[in-house]
């Protein structure tokens, strides 16, 4: 059982690998046509309806992930009854959703002027824009997007990574041609939403394909209704806090700054997005294993494996932040050229919104595989206003700046400390003060290696390539080796290079 959830685990994770190469790759190199060809008032544009239709996904309310987690313990049981009715539930709701999200989002059409601050591309309906993108988001709930909730429970959400790296490579070719050919906005909008629905037809398919077994018939019983209606419930307090603190930030600087703003916030953000996919991908990949882990498992060994995942994390993250601090700039120096670049200081505070954003996921990951939603439903409520209250303070004040202080301040003193407190109490049942102390030891360590490899990044003259490969290298060795040298004899490092050395010998002798 254990080896299963591994090998689904890596399975996911190297597939999903594949997936956001692509989803990330070539996006970049639309996103700079985009900006060579259009201007980044489109850009603007794009992170701005993008932000809205964000906020109109409240509907779902993390339906999606209350279902995926109710259904671990049927598939575990093999209780094919359940499993049925728990996916006509899933397809009514989501049909219900899709359908509310057009509602709702039709009915904002009037008010699409008043968010945006200065001037808009003249030549674009940004009426008929957004439009485009409200049946974009829309579409993939009423098109068999429940589905993919089998293959998610079943730990093979490899499969969805694989019809998604097919999907976007084509359409992306597409929508190249079409902006360097047509230069035309529109119609790249429009070949999203044959991406959205192409994906979402294909990976039906295969979930028929795979699980004939599965249809949706059958009505749930109401104990177990009652147990979804609650963790949704609880989900609902959290997505609503959680994209609201992250969407309205674009909408606050359009309507404060103007879209010329939001698109060079929009690139940096981007970078960050960027990388933060590949992390969230080894999250979401473990979830299921862990889940499994919850049930079967003890406490204590539960504990010991929180700790070396804590490790891990600590080291990745802490080396992305690190390199994110050295090669920032000079790679939007190369990309977009210094007319399009923030000052070094807001670079800071987005590697700090970075850093503190994933060194909770391991918490955060752990809260999800054990359903733990409602004990902290109102975490990102508080967080939010917060958020909100410092925003429309700072914003004015001190601009992109107080953006990022604000979300940094909800984060750091509110929602970090609270949801780490309802893990521990509730589910190792332990004080959470030798883990506080742990990530206070990882920060230390972190900025001194990071302020030692900027020194030495900083003594490589220029912003070319051949300068920005040279800081490359240089973040590449320094940190890996000093942290190599310092957490060489701890446990949770020997736990790590032990798995990999298992690894290694297992795909020798395959």
């Amino acid at each position: 059982m254990k080896f299963e959830r591994t090998k689904n685990s890596s399975r996911n994770i190297i597939y999903g690998i594949a997936n956001r190469i692509v989803s990330i790759l070539f996006p970049f190199i639309i996103r700079t046509i985009i900006i060579k060809v259009l201007g980044e008032e489109y850009l603007g544009l794009n992170s701005l309806f993008a932000s809205i239709l964000q906020v109109l996904n409240l509907s779902e309310l993390g339906f999606g992930t209350a279902m995926i987690f109710s259904m671990y313990e049927p598939i575990a049981k093999d209780n094919e009854e359940e499993i049925c009715a728990l996916l006509n539930l899933y397809r009514k709701i989501y049909r219900l959703i899709g359908v509310g999200i057009l509602f709702v989002g039709l009915s904002l059409l009037p008010f699409i002027k008043y968010i945006i601050s200065g001037s808009y591309p003249k030549d674009i309906n940004i009426y008929f824009l957004y439009f485009l993108y409200l049946v974009n988001t829309s579409i993939s709930y009423l098109l068999f997007a429940y589905k993919k909730s089998l293959l998610t429970a079943h730990q093979r959400s490899d499969l969805i990574e694989k019809v998604g790296v097919s999907v976007r490579i084509v359409i992306s070719i597409i929508q190249l041609i079409l902006l360097i050919e047509f230069k035309s906005f529109i119609l790249y909008v429009i070949s999203n939403i044959v991406c959205t629905v192409t994906d979402n037809i294909i990976c039906s398919i295969l979930v028929d394909r795979r699980y004939p077994q599965y249809r949706c018939r059958g009505i749930l019983n109401k104990a177990v209704t009652l147990v979804i209606a609650k963790r949704v419930g609880a989900l609902a307090f959290q997505k609503i806090g959680n994209t609201v603190s992250t969407s309205l930030d674009n909408i606050i600087i359009s309507a404060f700054l103007g879209l010329s703003t939001v698109g060079i916030y929009g690139n940096y953000c981007y970078i960050i997005s960027a990388i933060t996919a590949f992390l969230t991908l080894i999250y979401g990949a473990i979830t299921a294993g862990i889940g499994n882990s919850i049930i079967v498992e003890t406490k204590e060994k539960n504990y010991r494996d929180f700790n070396k995942l804590t490790f891990i994390n600590a080291w990745i993250v802490g080396w992305c932040s690190i390199c994110l601090v050295c090669l920032y700039q000079p790679f939007m120096m190369i990309w977009v050229g210094s007319s399009l670049m923030l000052e070094f200081t807001t670079v800071i505070l987005l590697v700090a919104y970075f850093y503190i954003t994933l060194i909770r996921k391991i918490v955060q990951t752990y809260k999800d595989a054990d359903g733990m939603w409602w004990e902290d439903k109102f975490r990102p409520l508080v967080g939010c206003g917060i958020n909100l209250i410092f925003n429309i303070v700072l914003v004015s004040k001190i601009g992109i700046n107080g953006v990022i202080i604000s979300t940094i301040i909800s984060y750091f003193f509110i929602e970090m400390p609270w949801e780490t407190n309802v893990l521990f109490k509730n589910y190792f049942q332990k004080s959470e003060l030798i883990y506080y102390f742990k990530l206070v030891i990882y920060t230390v360590v972190i900025c001194l290696v990071g302020a030692l490899t900027y020194y030495v990044c900083s003594m490589v003259p220029g912003y070319g390539v051949i300068c920005f490969i040279s800081k490359i290298i240089v973040c590449v060795i320094i940190p890996n080796v000093i942290f190599l040298i310092i957490s060489f004899r701890s446990t949770e490092f020997q736990y790590v290079f032990g798995m990999a050395k298992r690894l290694i010998i297992k795909k020798k002798l395959a």
